[in-house]
This record gives structure tokens, C-alpha cells and sequence, in this order.
């Protein structure tokens, strides 16, 4: 308008005369202006509400995403560590949900929006000079086959550098954790040769993924080439033989301008999508992972138990490496009920911790039933079994914070006073008066900065702030020095007072606090000893 009919005195083109209002020509270039004004911030602020907004459902989304995923996670079996890393577990947790919502929040809008932009723009160009806008339509089947083409490629290579960047972060987590050992191994150059070949594939992914998407960009720059010479070609033809003026050969140079910018942007959005699609793959794949135990139809919750545990008949077989089950436990039957403590011994992999597994219910057994106060396990909710049951582990779990949060982490609102008696029990309270900030002082992941025995000492602390009916020990005496040992056992027969208490053991100093000594062997009760006599000869063969 501004080109042909203020600046070169020609009428309008057909399309736009309805707009001629018989202005003088400066009024029509101050309208022209202030309509570019007021398109200008229109635009600015609905995009600054597309960001906000979007923003805020971005985060949303991925909270909740993490969280379901996080959830499902502490559903599946402990077995899952065979088959996936620590860190590569972690990495789809945070960096695939990242990537699969940035899918959802920024690219299906935008492709949307490009979309839009697209049919709004064509339809423009074919108001005013349909010949030109039928001729963009040549370029659409070259550019849709390229966008499958590379599309396709380049999904595959995301799917291959996002798998090396999985084992990547699972064997940086695996160093990192095992670096006491590492060092004491004088393993440092092989864990570094080892981390070293890793990067180097995962880089190579990266370059790949690079590669392909270069050539996907230099292929639209291509398309983006060829559609405007058509334009300006066959236009400026057109110009030449008085069927187009100059400003509608300007016109729809830009308009071909803006209709190519989404086409353009396919590149990048190719890319993230390929990524978050990828993304989204590995998140089912974690999803389609079936839990071994859940809640049966019509389980219910119940309150604290009484705390008499049998085991009848029971029988159960682990999955090998090699894919076939091996027995482990074959028809056992014991029984415990409260104020006893019931201690299993025998050599290694007889069923002893499995039983505890089995009694969590991180696994049913294959055959029999396990009862908690007569009650099948199965028929009582996870939740509310495993409130039952306070467990001492092998290899202690401390939770990365303070003291005060590594005794309670399923409970805050313990006072105090509670918390030094427990440290009494186990006579760790001096210990801790004298750390710079006492029950506020920092024990690093994983309680680093503690000693085995120590780690053992706090375990029995937090069981007995639990206070359950039902105290279960898995080698609570391993790792620790004498001074330590007797410091726990001593614990435990206050600890036990009332409760049902079943103890995994090889050290004949847990033998004289029990009522009944059990022992296994390929997966089946061969004796039970009481004699305290006898009981340091048991724990001679099985240790």
C-alpha cells in the first residue's frame, strides 16, 4: 500500500481497494505505522503470556512427572539393579523428564503456532497474488520428504547418544560411590581408562546426532533458497510484463520471507522433539517395568500388629543372570512370637536374608504363606506391613543431612530428648555432643563420615525410634570392631523387650541373646539348637 499507492500514485490492487479511504497519503502512512505499533505489542505481550504461562505449566508438569516416576521406581523390585545402573536410573528421572516436557510445552505449541503462522500467511499471499502463492506449493512435498528423512535419522541418533549417556552417568555414579575402594585398589587409572572409553562413545553419539542435524539445516536453507528465487523470478517476470507492480513483488517477497521462518525453525524443533520423543521412549520403558509385589484386591490396612510371624511351608527361587531360577528356600516353617528373638545362621546363600525379603514382602514366595498374627501378608496393604517392621540392614543405608534427619527421616516431629536417648542406647551420645553442631551437624552422603560400627550404632538407633512391633536384623554385628559389638548387643536385648525380633547372623555373640537358633542349609531348616554350648559351634561352621 505505502509503496504502490503513496509513494508511487497507483490505486490499490483489487484485493485492498475496500481499504482506500480516500486519505491523504501522509494520513496513510501514519495509519500504516501505527498499525505496525500496535501489531508489534500485541505480539510482544502475547508472547510474554505464552512464556509465563508456559513456564509455569513446564514446571508443573515436570514435578508431577518426576514424582509418578519417582513413585514407580519404589514399586519395582530390588532386582531392577541387575538390569539398570544407579545413575542411568537417576538420569531418566531428571533428564528425560526435562526433555520429554520441554516436548509438550515448547514444541507441540510451536509447531502449532508455526502451523498457524503458515496457512495464515498462504492465505494472505493467495488474496493477493494467487499465481505466486499456488507456486510455493512446488517446494511442501520436497520439504515434507526431508522432514521425514531427517526426522527419522535423527530419533536415532538421540536414541543412541542418550543410551551412552546413561551408562556414562551409571558408571560415574558407580566411581564415584566406590571411590574409597578404588583408591585402596590402586584402581585409579582403570577406573579412569574405563570412564575414558565410555565418554568417548557418548561424545562420538554427540557428533553424530550434530552431523545429522547439519545436514537437515543445510537441506532447508537449501528449500529456503530455491522458494524465494522461484518467488522473486517468476515476480519479477511477472512485474516486467505489467501484471504485478513492484510493491506487490515486495509484498510477497516478504510474505515468502515469513512464510519460510517456521520451515526454517523445522530444524530445531526437529531436534528437541527428537529428543523428547526419545525421552519419552525410555520414561514408558520404565514404566512398562511391572511391579513383583502390590497390593491385592481387598487388602486392608491394619493398625499396630501383635507381632507373631510364621512362615509355613514356604518355597521361593531367584532369577539367575542366565535367565533360569534357582531354589532357595525349600518348604520352611518356622515361627516366632513376640518377646522372642528367633537368629538364623548357615553358610552364605541358604535363604537367610531372603526370608527377611520375604517378610518385607519385596518378593512373595513361589509356595506357601507367610502369616503376621495369623493374617497372610498378602492380604494386609505394603504400607501398612511394612509400618510393622523396624529393619537393622548389612550394609546400613545413612541418609545424606543432619544427624537429627538421619535418625528420624520417617518422622521430624521427634523431640529431642527422644533422639539422645536413642543415642544413649547405643552409646553414641558422647559421640555426637562433641561434633561442632551436635544433632545439626552434617554426616555427608551416605554418612560418610562415619565409622562402620558407628554406622551399625545409628541403624539400632533409628529402629528404636520407630518403635515397632517387629525389630529385624540383617548381620548387625558385620564390619564392626569388639568395642562396637557389645555396644549393639547390649542395645538389643533392651531394644527387644516385647517384640518380635528375628537376627541374621554368623557372630556367636548374638547366639546367647536368643530363644531360638535356626539354622539353614540349601534352602531348608536342618536343626534348631538351644544349648548355649552348641551355639558357638554353629556360628564356627557358618562363619
Amino acid at each position: 500500500m505505502v509503496i504502490d499507492h503513496v509513494l508511487s500514485a497507483r490505486p490499490l490492487p483489487g484485493p485492498l481497494r475496500q481499504l482506500d479511504w480516500n486519505l491523504p497519503p501522509v494520513a496513510l502512512v501514519v495509519l500504516a505505522a501505527i498499525a505496525i505499533v500496535i501489531i508489534s505489542s500485541v505480539r510482544g505481550a502475547a508472547d510474554a503470556l505464552q512464556k509465563t504461562t508456559g513456564s509455569r505449566v513446564r514446571e508443573q508438569l515436570s514435578l508431577e512427572l518426576r514424582d509418578r516416576m519417582l513413585a514407580h521406581l519404589q514399586r519395582l523390585p530390588p532386582t531392577l539393579r541387575t538390569s539398570h545402573r544407579s545413575g542411568e536410573l537417576v538420569l531418566r528421572i531428571v533428564g528425560d523428564v526435562e526433555m520429554f516436557v520441554r516436548l509438550q510445552t515448547r514444541i507441540l505449541p510451536a509447531i502449532f503456532e508455526n502451523a498457524l503462522t503458515t496457512v495464515a500467511t498462504f492465505a494472505v499471499m493467495l488474496w493477493i497474488v494467487p499465481p505466486l502463492a499456488l507456486l510455493t506449493l512446488a517446494v511442501l512435498p520436497g520439504l515434507a520428504l526431508m522432514v521425514g528423512y531427517y526426522g527419522r535419522r535423527l530419533r536415532e541418533a538421540s536414541r543412541a547418544k542418550r543410551r551412552h549417556e546413561g551408562d556414562v552417568a551409571g558408571l560415574a555414579q558407580e566411581i564415584v560411590r566406590g571411590l574409597p575402594a578404588i583408591q585402596a585398589l590402586g584402581g585409579e587409572r582403570h577406573s579412569r581408562a574405563r570412564f575414558a572409553r565410555m565418554n568417548a562413545q557418548s561424545l562420538q553419539a554427540g557428533v553424530e546426532e550434530t552431523r545429522v542435524t547439519a545436514q537437515m539445516e543445510q537441506a532447508m536453507k537449501l528449500a529456503h533458497g530455491v522458494s524465494v528465487a522461484l518467488i522473486v523470478g517468476v515476480g519479477s517476470i511477472l512485474v516486467m510484463n505489467g501484471r504485478l507492480t513492484i510493491g506487490g513483488l515486495t509484498v510477497m517477497a516478504s510474505y515468502i520471507v515469513q512464510l519460510l521462518k517456521p520451515i526454517e525453525r523445522l530444524n530445531d524443533i526437529a531436534e528437541t522433539a527428537s529428543r523428547g520423543l526419545v525421552g519419552g521412549e525410555r520414561l514408558l520403558s520404565l514404566l512398562a517395568l511391572c511391579p513383583t509385589v502390590e497390593d491385592a484386591r481387598g487388602a486392608v490396612a491394619i493398625g499396630r500388629a501383635h507381632g507373631v510371624v510364621e512362615f509355613r511351608d514356604v518355597s521361593f527361587q531367584y532369577p539367575t543372570l542366565d535367565g533360569r531360577r534357582a531354589p532357595v528356600l525349600r518348604g520352611v516353617s518356622l515361627r516366632v512370637e513376640p518377646g522372642q528373638m528367633m537368629v538364623l545362621v548357615g553358610p552364605s546363600g541358604a535363604g537367610k536374608s531372603t526370608l527377611i525379603s520375604l517378610l518385607l514382602r519385596l518378593f512373595d514366595p513361589g509356595a506357601g504363606t507367610i502369616l503376621l498374627d495369623g493374617r497372610p501378608l498378602a492380604s494386609i496393604t505394603l504400607q501398612s506391613l511394612r509400618a510393622q517392621i523396624a529393619s537393622m540392614a548389612q550394609d546400613t543405608h545413612v541418609f545424606a543431612g543432619t544427624v537429627r534427619a538421619a535418625l528420624t527421616p520417617h518422622n521430624a516431629t521427634v523431640d529431642d530428648d527422644r533422639v539422645w536417648e536413642a543415642l544413649s542406647l547405643v552409646a553414641l551420645d558422647d559421640f555426637v555432643r562433641a561434633l561442632p553442631h551436635r544433632l545439626d551437624t552434617s554426616l555427608g552422603e551416605d554418612g560418610v563420615n562415619l565409622s562402620g560400627g558407628q554406622r551399625q550404632r545409628l541403624s539400632l538407633a533409628r529402629a528404636f525410634l520407630l518403635d515397632r512391633p517387629i525389630l529385624v536384623l540383617d548381620e548387625p554385628l558385620a564390619h564392626v570392631d569388639a568395642q562396637s559389638e557389645a555396644v549393639i548387643v547390649r542395645a538389643l536385648q533392651r531394644l527387644r523387650v516385647g517384640k518380635t525380633c528375628i537376627a541374621v547372623t554368623h557372630q556367636p555373640a548374638l547366639f546367647e541373646c536368643a530363644d531360638m537358633v535356626y539354622r539353614l542349609e540349601n534352602g531348608r531348616v536342618h536343626d534348631v539348637t538351644l544349648a548355649p554350648a552348641s551355639l558357638h559351634a554353629i556360628g564356627m561352621k557358618t562363619g
